[in-house]
């Protein structure tokens, strides 16, 4: 029998991008199991299009629900999606972006019983009217995960009951909730299945709850990292050694990344923090790290990796 699928739309004023979206999941293939959308306390009139877009559309053979979480948070939104869901499996999607037609149809097909998460390709039109594909390799997903977060809402559909054993949401992280939880289902040890195919475009918003700069949520993204780091030291993964030093590099890039925003304070608490726990043959590979990202150099990790892990 094919795997049941509960799609999740957290939204928040979003009158004028969700029915994008909507329309968007309308045109599957195979259409999915059931469509949750969540609204997140919007002021705007996103509840009233969302719910006349569901009544136009009652015929579209799949379920349709509108949920209200007024406790503000995506993380929020998500788990209350989640704990309605009733599918096998759940897509967590945002509601700017899009699915290509194929999407559902490309998932089922690739979700038998020992899979516990799909994952594929992601398009991402930038601001500057750019496009860019992240490197995709879900045969090292821990790696990929963590350097360019293979588990981002978007490229994914994970399995309902996996999800729940590992904990769900982390309903109070304000920032990168979905890249602690994708390290937190890697580390679970699950049984992962990649389609090399783009299947969902993300549409980048002047808005966007990370905003455009580090430095003006400074130490919620250090909050993550070291839960992060906290979650691997408490597992067993095979990886965990390596699991480690990636993150300790992620707290170098993010130092850098303080550093070019002129936060030298900040750049210089978490550069020292980072270079402290790194061994001796390993200090030297950070500090090129942290000044080749200072001065604006991208993709040191390229270079790096093959030296650091």
């Amino acid at each position: 029998m094919k795997p049941k699928v509960s799609v999740i739309v957290p939204v928040l004023n979003r009158e004028k991008l969700v029915i994008r979206c909507l329309e968007s999941i309308k045109r599957q293939r195979v259409r999915p199991y059931e469509l949750i959308v969540i609204d997140n306390g919007s002021a705007d009139g996103t509840v009233n299009a969302v719910t006349q877009w569901m009544l136009s559309n009652g015929g579209t053979r799949m379920k349709m629900h509108i949920h209200e979480e007024k406790r503000r948070g995506a993380c929020r939104a998500r788990q209350k999606g989640l704990e309605n869901a009733k599918g096998d499996f759940v897509l967590f999607f945002d509601s700017d972006d899009e699915m290509e037609p194929e999407l559902i149809a490309e998932s089922i097909k690739n979700a038998d019983s020992k899979i516990d998460i799909v994952c594929w390709k992601c398009r991402i039109n930038l601001l500057n009217g750019g496009k860019k594909v992240s490197p995709f390799d879900p045969d090292h997903p821990v790696e990929n995960h963590l350097i360019h977060s293979l588990l981002r809402p978007q490229g994914y559909m994970v399995r309902r009951d996996y999800l729940i054993k590992r904990g769900g949401w982390e309903k109070n992280l304000k920032v990168w909730n979905d890249y602690e939880l994708g390290l937190r289902l890697l580390i679970g040890n699950p049984k992962i299945k990649g389609i090399n195919k783009i299947l969902a475009t993300i549409h980048s918003q002047k808005d966007s709850i990370t905003g455009k700069d580090f430095s003006h949520k400074e130490g919620e993204w250090e909050k993550i990292l070291q839960e992060m780091e906290h979650e691997n030291n408490s597992g067993n993964h095979p990886e965990k050694k390596n699991i480690g030093k990636i993150i300790t590099y992620r707290e170098i890039i993010l130092a850098a990344h303080y550093a070019k925003e002129g936060n030298k304070s900040a750049a210089n608490r978490l550069y020292l923090s980072a270079i402290k726990k790194a061994s001796s043959s390993d200090k030297a590979l950070l500090r090129i790290a942290y000044y080749y990202t200072r001065r604006g150099g991208r993709g040191i990790w390229r270079l790096l990796r093959h030296l650091y892990i």
